[in-house]
């Protein structure tokens, strides 16, 4: 068999081959589910007549706070269980991708009315998060020193908790599923394209004798398309025989993770091979041109094959494209979540139950490297009039006797003595702090404006805890990204609120005294904001800095006391959730963008056809290049530049067009999602794309030069 139909069998082999393989794998995870739960059951044992509870805790990992959702703890109670201790699973920690930590280790626990610290006295050797399901235990004894609610745990049986398994093996695959089977589909395309246009160079002779002998055109289109179905189908049956035989293999050496055996996804089976036929109609499509301009009179043609570069150009473009695309959507969304610099340097949450505001009075002037430092006092308000939040269960919250509580769009009002020097947009940063002190006035975000068709002077109505309506002048609109600085900062989901606002209202401590129906002696500070000392700073970089202060606010509070009622402090950093941020966006980015980068290397594969075409093309060129003394590295040389050349071109391609994709594809990611006003930014990650050009490059040269080399000593 000819390279060029080796080189498209073999890479659609891959390209179907790997779908299948993926798709068949996550439906073996989710065959394991109901022997999985049995295994839970018996090795994480609930006794008869247990309580439980939930809690947050307050882990930290090399010392640092941890950005993103905290770990949740589902805590039951065993008589088994040691005093003023806690056992713990595996799982608990598994849900961050953590390890536990050692044993004599304190563990905060932090409910709704206190914060807790036990004593890490075991470990159960259960790794698999469920939402739930217990992954702590304590004594009752200790359980009745914590003053949460606790409520009696109810049986399970594994088909009940099975479901819970199901979706774990897909979390990852699911964000790329759907890229993964068009990086495939494109790489089928892309291969078979370059083959066929190969072939019909390779062939104008013989269709040009065909011609003479009275083949019309269809007849052409007929051979063509044979050929296409032939290397397509022969292509992806063998790739999924071969990844249904590599799953087989894979499930074999770990049978203890897959108790149920192997499942195959018959369904990812069938949804490729019908992709094939599409995907054959446009690469024949794409390649008639080609051979229905062969005359009949090229049959007396003694001519070489011409150099054939359109099918790998277009292949390289349409690989580096997709890379790009990926790259460019996932900054543009992500950038709207990156902290504004304008927002102070850090907030600090005391919670759950916070310190009076005379305790807040001690930290002033008291901290070393903090020039200023300020009560930030949240309170979440539905704004008027009332528009429910989905029914979603995610956004659900329950009262003290567990009824669901019906939830509306609402804002965070946030007062403080201090307005920040934000970016404005409408007025002034000094007529806005003036006027919030002058009466029921606001600043709200761009955000906001946009999602509500706010402008300046207009009003924005809100109704407060206790039911009464209050009107605010908006005096200030500001360009600011508030998002995950209010989420790490845990200003959100207080009092049963959601933890989904339209964002942050910055208003006077009258406006939200006015607003909150405690009664004053009841209202605890939970929160403050900060800047460093610029030199403080410098000396020892956001993380100590931050940990130094947040140490210092301990010790001046007194919170590490006795009392059983006492409450955790944590310093979240802006910058530190900024790169926290976009660490979280460039693993989610970058496993996406892997999606696009097997595509290029598995279209690299054409190459090999395209410089065997090249050889053939120019055959008496290089005969005379050796004749004169060129040895077969510098031949080979001239091949890999060529191969090198075609990839540059199509990565100068790739890069506008995936560029305009990838923006095109952030407009239509932020039409499904609930914005709320999300702004349309366009960020392309320069230094990502120049080292995955690189790396398309070296994909290049690493097909390029052994098969120049191989295809020389062949001739």
């Amino acid at each position: 068999m000819k390279v060029r139909y080796l080189a498209a069998v073999f890479g659609i082999a891959i390209a179907l081959g790997t779908v299948v393989f993926m798709r068949s794998l996550v439906a073996t995870n989710d065959n394991q589910s109901l022997s999985v739960a049995k295994k839970l059951l018996a090795t994480v044992k609930v006794s008869e007549g247990a309580y439980v509870s939930a809690f947050a805790v307050d882990y930290r990992p090399q010392g640092r706070v941890m950005q993103g959702p905290p770990i949740r703890a589902f805590v039951a109670t065993d008589s088994k269980i040691e005093d003023d201790g806690v056992v713990v699973t595996k799982a608990l920690f598994a849900q961050r991708k953590l390890d536990v930590p050692p044993i004599g280790s304190d563990l905060k626990f932090v409910g709704r009315k206190g914060a807790y610290s036990l004593k890490l006295k075991g470990v159960i050797d259960w790794d698999r998060p469920l939402r739930g399901y217990p992954n702590a235990f304590v004594s009752p004894k200790t359980a009745g020193l914590i003053s949460e609610q606790w409520v009696k745990w109810t049986e399970k049986k594994a088909e009940d908790i099975s479901p819970g398994f199901m979706s774990d093996s897909q979390r990852n695959f699911n964000r790329a599923k759907t890229l993964l089977l068009w990086a495939a589909a494109l790489s089928a395309f892309c291969l078979l394209l370059n083959s066929l246009l190969l072939s019909i160079e390779d062939k104008r002779r013989e269709i040009a004798i065909m011609r003479i002998v009275g083949a019309d055109r269809f007849a052409v289109v007929k051979m063509v398309l044979r050929e296409a179905l032939a290397l397509s189908f022969a292509g992806g049956a063998s790739g999924a025989v071969f990844a249904l035989a590599a799953l087989w293999l894979y499930v074999s050496f770990d049978s203890a993770s897959f108790p149920s055996g192997m499942a195959v996804s018959f369904k990812a089976i069938i949804v490729a091979f019908i992709t094939l036929i599409p995907i054959v109609l446009l690469a024949v499509a794409f390649s008639l041109k080609s051979a229905l301009s062969v005359r009949p009179l090229e049959a007396q043609s003694k001519r070489e094959p011409r150099k054939k570069h359109l099918g790998m150009f277009v292949s390289f473009a349409c690989g580096f494209g997709a890379f790009v695309a990926v790259e460019v959507w996932g900054s543009s969304l992500m950038s709207a979540f990156i902290p504004s610099k304008e927002w102070p340097d850090a907030i600090v949450s005391i919670l759950p139950v916070g310190v009076s505001s005379f305790d807040i009075e001690k930290l002033s002037g008291k901290i070393e490297g903090v020039k200023m430092i300020s009560e930030l006092q949240p309170l979440q308000v539905n704004i008027l009039p009332l528009e429910k939040l989905s029914s979603s269960s995610r956004f659900s919250t329950s009262d003290t006797k567990g009824a669901k509580v019906q939830q509306y769009r609402n804002a965070l009002l946030l007062a403080s003595d201090i307005l920040p020097q934000f970016k404005f947009t409408s007025s002034s940063y000094a007529q806005a702090a003036k006027e919030l002190k002058e009466g029921d006035n606001c600043v709200i975000t761009e955000m906001m404006a946009r999602a509500r068709n706010l402008a300046l002077n207009d009003i924005l109505n809100i109704r407060s805890n206790d039911g009464h309506d209050i009107s605010l002048k908006i005096v200030g609109i500001v360009d600011l990204n508030w998002h995950l600085v209010t989420s790490r900062g845990l200003l959100r989901g207080l009092n049963r609120m959601p933890v989904n606002t339209d964002g942050p209202v910055f208003v006077s401590f009258d406006t939200i005294m006015a607003s909150d129906s405690r009664p004053a002696a009841m209202v605890k500070m939970t929160h403050l904001w900060l800047d460093f000392e610029k030199g403080f700073l410098d000396k020892h970089g956001v993380f100590e800095a931050g940990r130094i202060v947040e140490n210092e606010i301990v010790r001046i509070l007194g919170v590490n006391s006795s009392d059983v009622n006492k409450n955790t402090v944590r310093l979240h950093a802006r910058d530190e959730i900024s790169d926290g941020t976009l660490a979280h966006g460039v693993d989610i980015i970058g496993s996406m963008a892997r999606v696009p980068f097997i595509f290029i290397a598995v279209v690299s594969l054409g190459f090999i056809a395209m410089l065997a075409a090249s050889v053939n093309a120019r055959r008496r060129e290089f005969l005379v290049l050796r004749a004169v003394g060129a040895s077969r590295w510098y031949i080979a040389a001239i091949l890999v530049s060529e191969a090198i050349k075609v990839a540059m071109g199509g990565i100068l391609v790739g890069f506008l067009s995936g560029a305009v994709v990838g923006w095109l594809f952030t407009f239509a990611t932020r039409a499904a999602m609930s914005n709320w006003g999300l702004p349309a930014s366009f960020a392309i990650p320069f230094i990502t794309i120049a080292k995955g050009a690189l790396g398309s490059l070296l994909f290049a040269l690493f097909v390029a030069l052994p098969a120049s080399l191989l295809i020389i000593r062949r001739k």
